[in-house]
């Protein structure tokens, strides 16, 4: 097992630049998820890890060697495609035994290495079969198992699970967590999908453009994003961002509707740089009301459409002519309504320079 740490990582293609100075640090036997839109680097960066790409500039280090000059077999790392990438008319068995036949590994322990990975995936009786008669959830057991068996320093997986349907990407992901935790390797993830990076991922870095935004835990990622961008990023329904101006009076005055600067923004709102604000609030931190009789903290809105999800709603409100999104429970009957209150709660409420996007405090 090992650390894997990049310095300064750079990539560019033609002069277009889709890594730019990344600084990252992944613990021994972590779990890191990449995330990000289309086009952010996510993937370039895992490709340089992997010897796959060169970078333009930077060093990456693999435990404490220094690998920009390793071939990938050297590297020691194994990777796991979108794609699955199985040889199709070679049997599971054969599929996951190739690299160590490769790699002139003794006869016994392939026999042992593959077997004891075909148990942990619990594809023991697959063994005997070919890809084409394997379902989509079983490919990609497959194609951990032969990643499995090569007992690398480090795994990286790129967007493993996006081929699968909903409701088995949900049940892999549980099942890759908990065998990452079993096998204790360091393993880097990549992704654009939020919901898997906040379930599976011990830290999440965030990339945008070539340029991490945050590194952090799952937790502080959401609570505390570090500009507008990781905001409206992670976390759904996507969080509300209404423009506002911080008056000379430390009120924060959105047109419609005008709020006090909440107590522990009030340290970070004396730095700011910039009066144009964004007030940032998740649609579960808006409190919707049917009364608010002498609650002066209340906004007045419009009921605009309902979303209804199961167990939980989606109001999609109208405040002046802005949209606002709400989460209530199943039991919020918004039949017949057309007006109604809602209070954002103070302090979930976050607030973004409109100029940089960074975070104020």
């Amino acid at each position: 097992m090992a650390r894997v740490k990049l310095q300064g990582l750079s990539k560019s293609y033609d002069g277009a630049v889709a890594v730019k100075g990344l600084d990252l640090e992944i613990r021994d036997r972590e779990f890191v998820v990449l995330l990000g839109p289309s086009g952010c680097g996510k993937t370039t960066t895992l490709r340089c890890i992997a010897g796959l790409e060169t970078p333009s500039e930077g060093e990456i280090y693999i435990g404490d060697r220094l690998v920009n000059d390793l071939d990938p077999k050297q590297r020691n790392i194994a990777m796991v495609f979108q794609s699955y990438a199985l040889y199709p008319h070679m049997t599971v068995y054969q599929n996951m035994a190739f690299p160590l036949e490769n790699a002139k590994v003794a006869e016994k322990d392939i026999v042992r290495r593959v077997n004891h990975a075909a148990r942990l995936l619990q594809i023991e009786s697959l063994l005997a079969r070919k890809p084409i008669q394997l379902s989509g959830g079983q490919r990609q057991r497959v194609a951990l198992g032969r990643a499995i068996v090569r007992e690398p320093q480090a795994f990286l997986m790129d967007e493993p699970l996006s081929n699968l349907d909903a409701k088995l990407r949900v049940h892999m992901r549980a099942e890759l967590k908990k065998l990452q935790k079993d096998l204790g390797i360091t393993t880097i993830y990549v992704t654009h999908d939020q919901v898997e990076a906040m379930t599976m991922g011990d830290r999440i870095a965030i990339l945008n453009h070539g340029e991490l935004q945050q590194y952090d835990t799952p937790r502080r990622v959401y609570v505390h994003p570090s500009n507008h961008f990781v905001a409206g990023f992670v976390g759904s329904p996507p969080i509300n961002s209404i423009e506002c101006t911080l008056t000379k009076g430390g009120v924060l005055d959105a047109g419609d509707f005008q709020l006090a600067v909440p107590d522990h923004l009030q340290s970070g709102i004396e730095n700011a740089v910039s009066e144009e604000l964004l007030i940032g609030v998740r649609p579960q931190d808006v409190e919707v009301l049917r009364d608010s009789t002498g609650r002066p903290d209340c906004i007045a809105a419009q009921v605009y459409t309902t979303e209804p999800q199961g167990d939980i709603t989606i109001l999609d409100l109208t405040i002046g002519d802005r949209l606002v999104k709400a989460v209530v429970g199943i039991a919020f009957d918004a039949e017949g309504l057309s007006g109604l209150s809602v209070r954002f709660r103070p302090e979930r409420i976050l607030l973004f320079d409109r100029k940089t996007g960074k975070a104020i405090g």
